[in-house]
């Protein structure tokens, strides 16, 4: 593979701050297949350290004034994959972007693949569809004098029960206003992984198809590309982002037992408009997703007539006991180990592959009181 993504970095690697890196990714254009690329997470530890200790691969790491950069240059198979990684902190406590001007291939390959070998300790943001929603509503107002317009999206869409294939998944270009795009998804009971769009020179409210000013992708796993004007999704979109990204840190943070009086638990309570489970097929249903959660071990305490999990975190053995006792309700209760990236990961799963609520934490002791045997 030829070092696609060197060419756009040269320039880069030469930054002493995050002003100067910024202000330099502010002026560039990118050409397929290279984008600017971010990944939004969070972590209570430098994020470079991590990647010293950690990286899957090897990384020469520089610290600068306030940021520092990664290099490689190594060989995977046939492909040989070369750029670099800017862990730029953020004002957001806790919050961290990993940077990088590449082609998807070496971000899938390389950045991708060292920010999720830093698990638990880095934590990935996951926007739920009305998060998503909100950032592409705000986006809108980033480039003056513009449209935006939806280019494309990958979704998925839960099939019907004795279907031998859970989902079905598909990646639509289309050419649509945001709300449209929206509201088709929600009739059609498909949820977005990621969203395509670009902007549009407007002349007197009317796009003109032949100026595109900039393209951009967003990811409700935390991930943002854009091929110009860094600096306006800086301040816009990846601030709203490391904004989300923060308040969930705080969410899920603090829940271990041994950090609470009396190890008293501090539950997370995932609430529903309508009634999710009516029936013991839904408990049966709901049993079943959970044991098939990737890295974790699922004991079942109860399935009916309420359903009472033991899960455990195989990457950092933290726990969490899941209840159902109310039909429009799912009750996390961390235990004695829970860290927050396992509790959000958790919580993350039962979004994906149930459906997604509202989350909150709920007074202790009225929310668990299992009903009489």
């Amino acid at each position: 593979m030829s070092p696609d993504s060197l060419p756009a970095m040269k320039d880069l690697l030469h930054c002493k701050t995050q002003a100067e890196l910024f202000d330099k990714l502010a002026h560039l254009r990118c050409q397929p297949p290279l984008s600017i690329r971010v990944f939004v997470g969070g972590s209570k530890e430098p994020v470079q350290e991590l990647a010293r200790r950690c990286s899957p691969f090897p990384l020469r790491i520089r610290d600068m004034n306030d940021f520092s950069v990664g290099e490689f240059s190594y060989s995977a198979g046939e492909l040989r994959l070369n750029g670099a990684v800017f862990f730029c902190p953020t004002p957001r406590t806790a919050i961290t972007y990993l940077i990088s001007v590449c082609s998807g291939i070496v971000w899938q390959r390389s950045v991708l693949r060292l920010a999720h070998s830093l698990y638990p300790k880095l934590v990935p943001v996951f926007f739920s569809q009305r998060e998503l929603l909100n950032l592409l509503k705000q986006a809108k107002r980033i480039l003056p004098d513009s449209e935006l317009r939806i280019i494309g999206h990958t979704r998925k869409k839960r099939l019907k029960a004795g279907s031998r294939r859970k989902y079905e998944s598909s990646r639509t270009r289309t050419e649509k206003p945001l709300e449209v795009v929206f509201t088709e998804t929600e009739e059609q009971s498909y949820w977005f992984n990621s969203v395509s769009f670009e902007y549009l020179r407007s002349v007197q409210g009317i796009p003109q198809d032949d100026a595109t000013l900039a393209s951009a992708t967003l990811s409700k796993y935390g991930t943002f590309f854009c091929t110009s004007h860094f600096d306006r999704f800086l301040h816009g979109t990846l601030n709203d982002m490391a904004a989300i990204a923060e308040e969930k840190m705080k969410f899920f943070s603090n829940r271990s037992r041994r950090l609470t009086p009396r190890f008293e638990p501090h539950p997370i309570s995932i609430t529903y408009d309508s009634p999710e489970f009516v029936s013991l097929t839904d408990s049966k249903n709901f049993v079943s997703i959970m044991r098939r959660m990737p890295r974790i071990s699922c004991s079942v305490l109860h399935d009916n007539p309420y359903v009472h999990l033991s899960v455990v975190d195989s990457t950092d053995g933290s726990a969490a006991d899941v209840w159902v006792l109310k039909n429009d309700e799912i009750l996390l209760v961390p235990q004695l180990k829970a860290s927050e990236a396992a509790l959000k990961r958790f919580v993350n799963y039962i979004f994906e592959e149930w459906r997604e609520g509202s989350v909150a934490s709920p007074t202790p002791a009225d929310a668990i009181q299992p009903p009489a045997a």
